[in-house]
């Protein structure tokens, strides 16, 4: 399976430390452009909680590692909340 990392490097002829860099100037841009929307209220409010709901989901999976395509990466953290909850 190909990675947003893999797939930016082959897209802009980039390495990985240079994918990385460029895929966190995009969610960057993205974060603020969800906060303005917020911050605007131009939308119904259910529609932005949502929104904002999936991108910090979004955030969770690709933090640290590409939890999407090596999801037991996210095995402890489900464990955790929905197996043994505290």
């Amino acid at each position: 399976m190909v990675s947003t990392v893999q797939t930016c490097m082959k897209q802009y002829g980039v390495t990985a430390e240079q994918a990385n860099e460029k895929l966190r100037v995009i969610i960057e841009e993205a974060w603020m452009d969800i906060v303005q929307e917020y911050l605007d209220q131009k939308r119904p409010m259910e529609f932005l909680e949502k929104s904002v709901d999936v991108a910090r989901s979004m955030d969770f999976f690709y933090k640290r590692d590409d939890a999407y395509t090596l999801p037991l990466s996210l095995k402890d953290t489900l464990t955790l909340m929905f197996v043994n909850p505290v």
